[in-house]
């Protein structure tokens, strides 16, 4: 079964409410990066809340990234998700060492750190880019894109993320959701809101029963009481070609193609989202150095 995002609306009209299972791709970019079991439930958490926050701030060709940096020893956490369902996403430290808390589960908190930022920067045709920040507040991530939409985007919202893994190492369930008040909310909406958070089941129990996004949200809200808007697919974005990564060879200056050529007989561009390897042989460089010249005398 493919990745699906759903979102909803109340049927009270207080709350706009997203889910999604990402299992498949969550699973993809682990692999794809080598991740260990601490690494890809990071990575698999920044995926799936960026694809959430991706699907409530965008639309039509905008797309956003996200960059968060709590100075643990995971490093960096970077993905790209644009309004069409398309994410991707890195860690600096694919292979760290397990960490654990206090009752001997992975410590995400630990691994990403607190001591730091969540950025997110959108990107809109033809307008400069936005770019907001918040404090971490608990390295957990769910958490830090909820207080990031709090703060940076004034929309009282709620982010709630997993990614469950087998005995293997590998992914077995990702999915998430995210669950915004509209003006008309009121205080005992919200507080109601908070109590049902507060006695629901636990997000990655409820992925591993097979729960679909439209039963998390009615866990959450109660069965029938969300009116779907919107199901559509989701997945990692597609790799850029060879022939892509030769477009953006054309643009450098020819001298410094010409020293790819000079001092290493050749050029390799590894893809950061994707680990993917393309290698650029002297003569092909030499025709990009010939473009870029022709290109600069006309």
């Amino acid at each position: 079964m493919s990745d699906q995002f759903i979102k909803t609306v109340t049927k009270n009209k207080y709350f706009r409410a997203y889910a999604l299972n990402g299992t498949q791709f969550v699973r993809e970019a682990a692999a794809t990066h080598e991740t260990s079991r601490l690494a890809a439930v990071v990575l698999g958490r920044g995926l799936l809340a960026t694809t959430l926050t991706a699907q409530s701030v965008l639309k039509g060709e905008e797309r956003l990234a996200i960059q968060i940096n709590g100075r643990g020893p995971i490093g960096n956490v970077v993905a790209e998700a644009d309004a069409k369902g398309s994410v991707r996403g890195y860690v600096t430290n694919p292979q760290l060492e397990p960490i654990f808390d206090a009752d001997g589960k992975l410590d995400v908190a630990q691994a990403v750190g607190t001591n730091g930022f969540l950025q997110i920067t959108k990107f809109a045709p033809y307008a400069n880019p936005y770019i907001g920040q918040s404090q971490l507040v608990s390295g957990e991530i769910g958490d830090d894109f909820t207080y990031y939409l709090a703060q940076s985007e004034q929309i009282p919202s709620v982010v709630g993320v997993s990614v469950y893994m087998n005995q293997d190492d590998t992914v077995e369930v990702a999915g998430g959701f995210l669950v915004q008040a509209l003006p008309d909310a009121t205080d005992e909406a919200i507080d109601d809101l908070e109590a049902a958070l507060k006695n629901m089941k636990p997000l990655a129990d409820m992925l591993v029963a097979g729960y679909t996004p439209l039963e998390i949200l009615e866990e959450i809200f109660g069965q029938g009481e969300v009116e779907i808007l919107q199901v559509a697919g989701v997945g990692l974005a597609a790799e850029p070609t060879k022939a892509a990564y030769r477009d953006m060879l054309t643009t450098l200056p020819a001298e410094e193609v010409q020293a790819m050529i000079d001092e290493d007989g050749g050029a390799e561009i590894v893809g950061k989202f994707s680990g993917k390897r393309y290698f650029f042989t002297a003569d092909e460089l030499r025709e990009i150095v010939i473009e870029i010249n022709d290109k600069n005398y006309d």
